[in-house]
């Protein structure tokens, strides 16, 4: 198996032979930076397996802005939920940064989850833990001041990455914490001199997370 996958959900204690129909089966798709993967609203007729790379997904709000709804990367299944239950994808996902991700058709995938448990329960393990992210998330925006969101948001986006730097410019950062463009580089700009954070074109590195946990 390759390295990238080998601490995913996904082929979490499934069969051997399970896991190399899966990767045997899979078709592999690549994606430049700002590519969308899926559009909001398309049937949802594949499952995609990120391996590599970072992904916004995103919907448009009722006055017609954008909102960022998760920031996801490799090891997640983008649009897992639609494909499962064959409906509309609720959101837009584009690429972040190149990307890569293996494919299987839905009337391919659908199948092997009724047969085999194991592969079932690490999808609701997935859908979870999503959901707890969403919950959590929800709780930091209705009860936390900006500057403890936007730390908290860093340095959860830097752990499911598995490094200090996270792809993602500060409008991206405003929508996923709830708050303004202007409130979120005003942050990044004061952490940024105080050497918590450096920040370029559609970036951020965490230099001092402790500190930057201390803000949050």
């Amino acid at each position: 198996m390759p390295r990238s996958l080998r601490n995913c959900r996904l082929f979490e204690a499934i069969p051997d032979e399970l896991s190399t129909l899966l990767l045997r089966t899979a078709g592999v798709r690549a994606y430049r930076n700002g590519q969308v993967l899926m559009y909001e609203e398309d049937l949802a007729e594949h499952f995609l397996l990120l391996t590599e790379g970072r992904v916004r997904v995103w919907r448009t709000s009722t006055n017609g802005t954008a909102m960022t709804v998760h920031l996801l990367g490799p090891g997640t299944m983008p649009g897992c939920v639609s494909a499962l239950r064959q409906i509309a994808y609720p959101a837009t996902v584009t690429a972040l940064t190149e990307v890569r991700a293996l494919s299987w058709p839905s009337e391919r995938m659908r199948p092997l989850i009724a047969e085999h448990p194991a592969l079932a329960s690490n999808f609701v393990h997935m859908i979870a833990e999503r959901n707890e992210e969403m919950l959590q998330r929800l709780h930091e925006v209705s009860t936390l001041p900006v500057a403890q969101r936007v730390a908290r948001a860093l340095l959860r986006l830097a752990e499911n990455e598995g490094a200090a730097q996270v792809a993602l410019s500060r409008q991206d950062l405003a929508e996923l914490t709830a708050t303004t463009l202007h409130s979120v580089s005003r942050l990044v700009s004061r952490w940024e001199r105080a050497g918590i954070v450096a920040a370029g074109r559609k970036k951020v590195r965490i230099l001092d997370a402790d500190r930057l946990a201390a803000e949050g």
